[in-house]
């Protein structure tokens, strides 16, 4: 038997768990202090509830892990958390509205493999049901980048509008295949102007073409000028006045071409990117689809929705921090001391400050060289005398210099270990 992991599955050692435990633990934090509410959804499901929200024939449907039960019942696994999020509203009608929740949780897609792209993956999605409002749309713009910031990621937001891109298309007379046409706009930061015209011309003629990509790179006046009515336009130069006024448009682009792909979202839609360029992939998006629940549940109720999912793996690849720090801040060594060790242990733990109790056999030497080949920073060995003495002595694993501390002076020791 060959010993390895699937294509597009991996395992990821302490050291970077701990970079992406940070990183969901400040989502976490924030979509509570939103407001939003925690949802865990099932992972497996009836492959007809999977394939609902696209049908048969769209590229995501492909990529589902299908599988069967013992009573042939035909499964699969989530791809997303938007479609158990559908069934959980529609098996959930007495939820008081709006519903807001996140989730944080594994899905699988059977698709091609790059970098910030994995099969198994897990996605981190806030969403809100029953609020068609502007105000909540620039809520979870805010929280975007306030998580972004705070995860030392300073993000462009690039916004657009559905609507308009079908604006531009009527105003061109173009009445067919809208759906693909924008499907390829979609894609024009990813690709050459030369092979979207190549694209392009596989449903419109290469004078009208040229006029469409010229055409979805102007400015918001400009357009306004062309598409004087459209919704897509007021519903833009609305959100845009209330980001100005929280100080937040400086963190946004007017990006008419951007639609996400899906022809599920009916409003404004957004993608993040690293403003400083220096990674040129998606790190999340979202977007308004006040559709998808209203017809997966189909009562004749409106269940007005938007949401957001932040990327774990391509945030993890631009942090692409130095994996090196050990969560733990310090390791005791008892010679015959445990339960004085154990007790200091749980006060320091009390204080915040992860603490690990040295069991094994092997001496002191022994104990030292693991702290050190782990990176635990900081180690004191504490036998009868210190405990006798009430002080004891730290070791600062990196410099090599030594501390005393009283025993009955923790907070003194807490302070150090926290710097």
């Amino acid at each position: 038997m060959v010993i390895r992991n699937l294509k597009g599955v991996t395992d990821f050692d302490p050291a970077v768990m701990t970079l992406r435990n940070r990183i969901t633990d400040t989502l976490r934090r924030n979509f509570e202090l939103y407001g939003y509410q925690p949802l865990d959804t099932a992972m497996l499901n009836y492959r007809d509830l999977l394939t609902y929200k696209y049908g048969e024939q769209a590229e995501i449907v492909k990529e589902i892990y299908s599988l069967s039960d013992q009573g042939a019942r035909d499964l699969g696994l989530r791809f997303d958390l938007t479609v158990p999020f559908c069934k959980y509203i529609a098996l959930n009608r007495s939820l008081k509205l709006p519903f807001k929740r996140y989730e944080i949780g594994k899905v699988f897609r059977n698709g091609p493999v790059k970098a910030g792209r994995l099969r198994e993956f897990i996605q981190c999605d806030v969403d809100v049901v029953g609020d068609g409002s502007r105000g909540i749309e620039i809520e979870l713009i805010e929280l975007a980048i306030t998580c972004y910031l705070q995860l030392g990621i300073t993000p462009q937001i690039q916004i657009g509008h559905r609507q308009i891109l079908i604006g531009i298309l009527q105003t061109l007379g173009v009445t067919q295949n809208h759906d693909a046409i924008i499907g390829i706009l979609d894609k024009i930061k990813k690709i050459t102007r030369a092979e979207t015209l190549t694209e392009l011309n596989k449903y419109l003629s290469a004078d009208k073409a040229t006029q469409l990509l010229d055409t979805v790179t102007l400015d918001l006046s400009t357009l306004e000028q062309l598409l004087p009515d459209n919704t897509g336009i007021a519903e833009i130069k609305e959100l845009w006045s209330q980001l100005t006024a929280l100080n937040l448009a400086q963190y946004c682009l007017f990006t008419p071409s951007l639609a996400r792909g899906l022809n599920v979202y009916t409003g404004v839609v957004w993608e993040v990117f690293d403003a400083t360029g220096k990674y040129t992939s998606s790190l999340g998006g979202g977007g308004r689809y006040d559709q998808i629940i209203t017809n997966f549940v189909n009562s004749g109720i409106a269940y007005p929705a938007v949401g957001m999912s932040f990327g774990l793996e391509p945030i993890t690849a631009v942090l692409n921090a130095p994996q090196t720090a050990n969560p733990i801040k310090l390791m005791i060594v008892p010679m015959n001391t445990t339960p004085q060790c154990h007790a200091l242990a749980n006060q320091l733990r009390a204080a915040g400050i992860p603490t690990m109790i040295w069991t094994a056999k092997p001496k002191v030497g022994k104990a030292l060289e693991y702290a050190a080949a782990t990176q635990i920073p900081y180690t004191t060995v504490i036998g009868t005398d210190e405990i006798s003495n009430g002080f004891f002595r730290v070791k600062n694993m990196l410099t090599g210099t030594q501390t005393d501390f009283a025993l009955n002076n923790l907070p003194a020791l807490i302070q150090a270990l926290s710097l």
